[in-house]
């Protein structure tokens, strides 16, 4: 497919440049996922160790949100005359300080981690989509495809390791301090090869939801972006908790099945990144939500570990391509207010991460883990209406 006009060509200094700082992005948010994936190891272990009930667990994920949503409203925007480069760093850092003290406070002191944690995923994750979308367009190149299978492929490795550590007797503060040092690594290479220069400001208002004031259209990909995070969120936050405590699934089994499902999540973005953003990023929403109830109703209905398990790998396939589509069609909804408009539509994402982990909290506590993930799965129509109501357009990326 031919690179827009709008695009410098692929061969020009600058699109070289740019591509350049590719990979140094893909690794911060591989890294990112990372922790997200040995967090779905580790938390049943600290919830042990701790003392940590269901609804306590939610309380402190809520926090967690709270937190993430604040940065991104009111902190992101007032950011944005600051370097490129330290702001990627910066965020990185930030959720590596979490992931250590996750690891080492007391469990009277923990909710110190918690926040420090939501603040670094707020900032990540505005930031290095911001980013990510400048280099799109620079390049031609589908790389926000590319930077959320590079988190898909953080959580296949978090799992991985994490499960390897926990199965061999140690704690779970070691594959924490792992995920933090990855981190800090990522970070460094950011700060190196990363833009020397200001994100783009784009509307000077430091409340990032004034966006949609602006751009009433930035709705569509915001609903979107609610659903695809709740079940995505969910499956980082919820699934070990439901594949050991309900399904009796030694860290083991749970680590393949998570492992599968991240997989089938960083498989997924990169063939909707060559195919289906061909037939238009409506029917890409639309596709992802339908596949997604299937492969989380059979998850959420069978008892088997091992059904469990591929039931992940449909469910993450699906699913892949909903949230990257979003944030896509947010250059065409705010165009030259990109910063702000990824803000906005990721608060209204993690605004449902808020009420979310206490309620599921709750479902869990007062039923069964079970009864939580039908409510986690039921929420995937949304992605399907959200799906239904965004343009037609958006189909100038190139595929390779």
């Amino acid at each position: 497919m031919a690179t827009p006009p709008s695009q410098p060509p692929r061969s020009s200094p600058i699109s070289e440049e740019e591509a350049r700082r590719i990979p140094a992005l893909l690794a911060g948010y591989w890294s990112f996922g990372q922790y997200w994936g040995t967090w779905v190891i580790a938390v049943v272990e600290l919830n042990r160790h701790r003392g940590l009930s269901y609804g306590r667990n939610g309380v402190l994920l809520a926090l967690l949100s709270i937190v993430a949503v604040l940065v991104m409203t009111f902190g992101a925007p007032r950011l944005t005359r600051f370097p490129t480069n330290g702001l990627v760093a910066g965020s990185l850092t930030t959720l590596g300080v979490g992931a250590l003290a996750m690891a080492v406070l007391p469990t009277g002191t923990l909710w110190i981690a918690f926040v420090l944690v939501g603040a670094g995923n707020g900032l990540i994750d505005v930031f290095l989509n911001v980013e990510a979308q400048r280099v799109e367009v620079a390049t031609g190149r589908p790389v926000l495809q590319w930077l959320h299978a590079s988190y898909a492929a953080g959580g296949v490795t978090g799992a991985a390791v994490g499960g390897a550590i926990v199965a061999a007797g140690a704690d779970y503060p070691a594959p924490l301090a792992i995920a933090g040092l990855l981190l800090f690594l990522t970070a460094a290479w950011n700060a190196r090869r990363g833009a020397n220069a200001q994100a783009p400001a784009g509307d000077p208002s430091t409340f990032s939801l004034s966006a949609f004031r602006r751009h009433p259209t930035l709705w569509v990909p915001a609903l979107v972006i609610l659903f695809a995070f709740l079940v995505e969120g969910s499956m980082d936050t919820w699934s070990g908790l439901y594949l050991q405590d309900q399904l009796g699934a030694s860290v083991s089994k749970a680590a393949l099945a998570f492992a599968a499902f991240s997989a089938a999540l960083c498989f997924g973005r990169l063939f909707a990144g060559r195919v289906l953003f061909g037939f238009g990023r409506r029917t890409t929403i639309v596709l992802s939500g339908v596949g997604a109830a299937i492969g989380g109703g059979v998850a959420a209905a069978t008892s088997s570990p091992a059904v469990v398990a591929v039931a992940f790998l449909v469910l993450g396939f699906a699913i892949s391509a909903s949230a990257p589509a979003a944030f896509g069609l947010v250059d065409e909804a705010a165009p030259g207010d990109q910063p702000n408009g990824v803000a906005a539509v990721t608060t209204i994402g993690y605004s449902g991460f808020v009420w979310s982990p206490p309620i599921f909290g709750w479902i869990a506590q007062a039923f069964d883990l079970r009864a939580a993930m039908v409510v986690i799965v039921s929420t995937t129509a949304g992605i399907v209406v959200a799906g239904w109501l965004a343009p037609r357009a958006g189909r100038g990326l190139t595929t390779d």
